[in-house]
Order: C-alpha cells, then structure tokens, then sequence
C-alpha cells in the first residue's frame, strides 16, 4: 500500500459517519483544546505518578492511554500523530524512562493532523500530592490562574517558545467571561531559574477565617531541559492564524419585541379568483325541465302584476 493510500481520509457511509466527521472538521470557535496522556515503551513510577496527577487537574479536558507504546516522537511521530487525531486531542504529554534518557517526558501539540511542536524534559526532582499534609479538593471546571517566573521569559526564543506551549497546555483554550477571585481555586506556578532548568508547582488557594491563604497542593516537579523541536515561523503563523467571521446576512422584514420573540412581514401575491375553486352543484336532470318551466312562468307572471 502506497502512503498516498494510507493518508487518504475514508468518507462516511451513514448520517452518523457523517455527523462525526463534521464535528472534527476546523470550526471558526474552536472549543477547549484537549490533552492526550501516552506511555513510551517503558516508564518509571515519577513520570507515571506525575502524568496521573497533571491528568487528575485536566480530567475534564483529557484522554489517558495506560497501555505501553513503542513511540520514538523525535524520531517518528506518526503513531503519535495518529492517536491524537483518533482521541481528538491537539496537546499530548508522552511519558518514558529509558537508559539513555530516564524518566523523560514530553509535552507538544499537533496542527492539522500533523506535529507542531514539543519539548523533552527530565524529571529531576518530583513530590506527589501524596507526600503533601493537606488535603486536596479540586472542583470540577476549575480554571487555574498559570504564573510564569523568570526573566528567560521575556528575551530568550526558547524559553518564548515555551512560554507559549506551557500556556496552551494548561490553559485549555477555556473562554472565561468574568474572572472573579471567588472562582479562582488553583494556582500553576512555572519557574525558570536559568536556561536548563524549569521548575512546575501547583498551588491551592483556601480561605480561612483570618483571610486567604496560598497552599502548595503538589505536584511538584523539576526538570532539565533536553530535546525540543519547533514549529518553523511560517507554520507557527498559520497555526495561530484566526479567519474572518462570515457576515450575517440581513433579516428583511423581522423585528424582536421586548420579550425576544421573533415576528415577521409575510407579504402573498394577489391570488386569481378566476381559478379560485368552489363547490361544484348538480345540473337539472331530464325529468326536471318540467319544474324549471314552471318556475320561470311563475317569475314572468310575478313580473307582469308588479308592472
């Protein structure tokens, strides 16, 4: 089989194929983006535990494979590319452990069905919510408030770059109307001491009678920088290209009252009563000409006395 063949998208063959392929389609508002957790052939018990709990913060907006994969994304991510595209996930966080790198873990994103771009980490130091004293209660839908420290931020590309993808990662892609310090219950704190080295922390805010307090919840992580890969500027701008809203066309004759009710002007041609159908009624048979005579007699008679 060619990779012409391999690549071409099979149409749908019922209204539900083709409902499902519609949903996938690119949308004018996308909606929240959503992350897909991978194992690598073999793994350690940090980058699991810690890939569990980035899953349990993101459980509304993730996918979890708990099976092991034989995925080399630096040196083929076309596995990759396709459980994302099968999961319907444009972030992913890939987990492995070998010899050469132990306890990796990568975290990228995918565009079009084909890879963006992504960052290999080595976790150096990991504490799990676990090994915390206090107890963890995550709300559902709880948007976190992401803080990022360090000056790399702001002139290296690289740390830019990653700025940008750590954003995408947690952030969800989640419309947010009114921000209000009530809703805010997590805290990501991102730090960067340095150009190699990348801290992850993650806070909880609680209130107390003697006001409010912020609480380290866990996990936390370390890592060293190792391997990334971006995106080339052309594509990076594509991807993050936003295409005009179509223009709704004009409403004649339809107003709203107060209330929101929809009402209109139905404006009919002049109807032709010539053609205009009406009850049919019997003729006069044969044997009632008598009658009509009769009749038209009486009339004429009538006519002649009223002269």
């Amino acid at each position: 089989m060619s990779d012409q063949e391999e690549t071409t998208p099979r149409g749908a063959k019922t209204h539900k194929g083709k409902r499902i392929l519609e949903s996938r389609e690119p949308k004018l508002v996308e909606g929240p983006k959503q992350t897909l957790f991978i194992r690598g052939p073999k793994t350690s018990l940090s980058v699991r535990q810690l890939a569990h709990e980035w899953h349990m913060i993101k459980r509304d907006f993730s996918t979890t494979y708990n099976k092991n994969h034989e995925i080399q994304p630096f040196e083929d991510a076309k596995q990759l590319e396709t459980f994302c595209e099968r999961s319907q996930c444009s972030m992913f966080c890939f987990v492995s452990n070998s010899k050469k790198r132990p306890d990796n873990l990568i975290i990228g994103r995918t565009f079009d069905k084909k890879l963006l771009d992504m960052v290999e980490l080595h976790l150096k130091e990991f504490k799990s919510q676990e090994e915390f004293a206090t107890s963890v209660e995550i709300p559902m839908h709880a948007r976190p408030l992401i803080v990022f420290n360090g000056e790399v931020f702001g002139f290296n590309p690289n740390h830019m770059k990653l700025h940008n993808l750590l954003t995408d990662f947690f952030f969800e892609n989640v419309p947010i109307q009114d921000i209000k310090s009530q809703e805010i219950h997590l805290i990501i704190s991102i730090t960067a001491a340095d150009d190699s080295t990348l801290a992850i922390t993650v806070l909880q805010k609680q209130t107390h009678e003697d006001g409010i307090k912020i609480q380290e919840i866990g996990p936390r992580s370390v890592f060293d920088i190792r391997r990334t890969k971006w995106a080339d500027d052309e594509l990076f701008k594509k991807a993050c290209r936003q295409p005009k809203p179509k223009a709704k066309p004009h409403e004649k004759n339809i107003v709203y009252d107060e209330v929101g009710d929809k009402r209109g002007k139905v404006f009919v041609q002049q109807q032709d009563l010539s053609t205009l159908a009406l009850k049919k009624r019997k003729k006069l048979r044969k044997g009632d000409q008598k009658l009509k005579a009769r009749i038209e007699s009486q009339d004429q008679q009538a006519e002649v006395n009223d002269e």
